[in-house]
This record gives structure tokens, C-alpha cells and sequence, in this order.
């Protein structure tokens, strides 16, 4: 049996929108790595005299685990969200940068790309950030005209 792939990513224009992965802090994730060098940097450091104490350490890496468990939460809700505007029209006003005009997207969800790191929900040949979708509309309440 045969399958035969199609990229469809290659020919869908990407909306920039300006949208940040991380307002807070960009370039910076922090993550279970970070959470060693830095305790292996705090337990060199230490004054040996008044050491921390091992509560302190489980302290830490239960906020660790708690942060990491809350990131995937937030990609897993933002991945749901995208995936529920499928089949749906969803509507978009987005400031283009170059132009200065703020530009207006409407159409059907048919599919959802994730790029970067960024949700994107595609209508027709342009993609959509989910971030900055302010309307979803189901599809049996839109009226059509078939002339």
C-alpha cells in the first residue's frame, strides 16, 4: 500500500501578527538542565559554615516540576484550542507591519499547523495565528447564498 504525502506547509502564507512564544522573557525556557547547572552552581557557591538545608533542595525541584507540568499544560490547552476551530470560520484582524494597515481574515478552518512553536489555523492558502483569532463561528449559523 502506497501513501502518498503532500506538503501542504510549503504552500500556505504564514500571518506574522508580531506574536511572541514568550512575552516575558524571550530567547529563555527554562528547563530541567537549567534547574541542575543552577543547583550544581548553588551547592559549589554555598558557605560551608551554614550549608542549605535538604528541604530547601526538594523545595526547588518540586517548583521545577510543578513549571515544567504547567508548560505542557499551556501547549496542550493551546494545541485544543486550535484543534476546536476546525471546520469552523474563524475571523482575524492583524496589523501588517510593512504597511501599517490592519488587515482582515476571514474563512473556514480546514487545518492546523504548528510552527515554531506558534499554533496556526489555515483557511484557503494563509495561515492564521490562533493567538490572534477573536472570533470562531460555527458554520451551521453563517448563511449562505448559493446564487
Amino acid at each position: 500500500m502506497n501513501i502518498n504525502s503532500t506538503d501542504y506547509s510549503s504552500s500556505v502564507t504564514y500571518i506574522d501578527g508580531n506574536t511572541n512564544k514568550n512575552k516575558n522573557s524571550p530567547g529563555f525556557t527554562p528547563s530541567t538542565d537549567t534547574f541542575l547547572q543552577l543547583l550544581v552552581a548553588q551547592l559549589q557557591y554555598q558557605d560551608p559554615l551554614e550549608p542549605q538545608s535538604d528541604t530547601a533542595f526538594v523545595t526547588q525541584l518540586a517548583q521545577m516540576t510543578t513549571m515544567e507540568q504547567l508548560q505542557q499544560m499551556n501547549l496542550t490547552l493551546s494545541n485544543s484550542q486550535a484543534y476546536d476551530m476546525l471546520g469552523k470560520y474563524v475571523y482575524a484582524e492583524i496589523l501588517n507591519t510593512n504597511t501599517g494597515v490592519t488587515e482582515i481574515f476571514i474563512g473556514l478552518a480546514e487545518r492546523v499547523v504548528i510552527k515554531e512553536g506558534i499554533q496556526y489555523v489555515v483557511s484557503g492558502e494563509v495561515a492564521i495565528p490562533v493567538s490572534k483569532i477573536t472570533q470562531v463561528i460555527d458554520p451551521s449559523i453563517v448563511e449562505t447564498n448559493s446564487n
